[in-house]
């Protein structure tokens, strides 16, 4: 029977080579660590990027959807309509003693929302009204806070860089208003006398070349409407008030005292009126032109322009060839 040896025990290992043992296991343990930090890392690398992709294909979808909703499509869903309008260019546009909005643009729009109300197959559309000056309107519809304006507003090429425009609905010339006692007659007599305007509108870019032209200098200041103007007038701040001229009437007939005032004679512009609309809408642009055309083509403009110019008043051939031309048959 073979006996076994025991086996001499194990000798300890010296200090250098356990060191080296525990450090190896020490970087293979910092190695493992990581790795698994890298490895987290790209995770999350690869989650940030996957939510930047996703946010971005979220802000093309709502970019697209935006750029496909026009202003009938927010109409309809809202079933209310913005229109911005002025309270004081009577009779175009003003605001009656009870606070209705009122005049002969007004009137037009109201056609304008009964057509679109129709076409959205609505059974009611709210109108919301939004008051303001000239450039206080043209940008309530740049900038979306109005569906469309219904005023006395110029249609020029300087206000298409910021909206479109409905067909033309009146044609007017530029006046000048001033006290009947005063001796004023034409521009020339205004030389350096205080005359109101307000600022931004076609009236002062057109008034103000025609002075150059003519050598006339004179103080331009700045007012906030045609019945700022007039009150600044009859209070003897101002000299004059330079204006559409209709507008101007309209404000001397709201005083009663129309022998006290009189229209210099200064036809320094033509001002072509349409309703400002949001730029590139074709189709809301569409149904605003439409409702106008059903207004001139069945006579009601005659009505409208009676109702608010007088009875016995009629339309210029220019302004009865351009209820003609765009009189269109749908």
């Amino acid at each position: 029977m073979t006996e076994l040896t025991a086996l001499p025990p194990a000798s300890p290992l010296p200090a250098s080579s356990l060191d080296a043992v525990l450090g190896v296991r020490l970087r293979l343990r910092q190695v493992q660590s990581a790795a698994e930090e890298g490895q987290q890392n790209r995770s999350r690398r690869l989650q940030s990027m996957w939510r930047l992709i996703a946010a971005a294909l979220i802000l093309f979808t709502c970019r697209t959807a935006c750029a496909d909703t026009g202003a009938l499509d927010r109409i309809k869903a809202a079933e209310a309509i913005r229109i911005a309008y002025s309270p004081t260019a009577y009779p175009i546009s003003f605001k009656d003693a009870q606070g209705v909005p009122r005049g002969y643009s007004v009137d037009l729009c109201r056609h304008i929302v009964t057509a679109v109300q129709a076409s959205l197959g609505l059974d009611a559309l709210e109108i919301a009204w939004i008051e303001g000056n000239t450039p206080r309107r043209v940008a309530a519809v740049a900038n979306g806070e109005a569906d469309i304006e219904c005023g006395t507003t110029t249609m020029s090429l300087a206000r298409q860089r910021q909206v479109d425009f409905s067909n033309i609905v009146f044609v007017e010339s530029g006046g000048i208003l001033v006290k009947s006692d005063r001796g004023l007659r034409g521009l020339d007599d205004l030389a350096g006398r205080k005359v109101g305007v307000v600022p931004e509108t076609t009236t002062e870019r057109r008034l103000r070349p025609a002075l150059i032209e003519r050598g006339i200098e004179l103080e331009l200041v700045p007012i906030r409407d045609a019945q700022d103007g007039r009150e600044r007038l009859l209070a003897d701040e101002l000299d004059a008030v330079a204006g559409d001229r209709l507008v101007l009437v309209g404000q001397v007939a709201e005083t009663g005292k129309a022998e006290a005032f009189a229209i210099v004679d200064a036809y320094f512009s033509v001002e072509p009126y349409a309703f400002a609309l949001p730029r590139n809408d074709a189709d809301f642009r569409l149904e605003v032109n439409r409702g106008l055309a059903e207004v001139y083509r069945s006579g009601e403009i005659d009505q409208i322009f009676q109702r608010w110019f007088g009875e016995d008043s009629a339309p210029t051939r220019l302004l009865e060839t351009i209820y003609f031309i765009y009189g269109f048959v749908d």
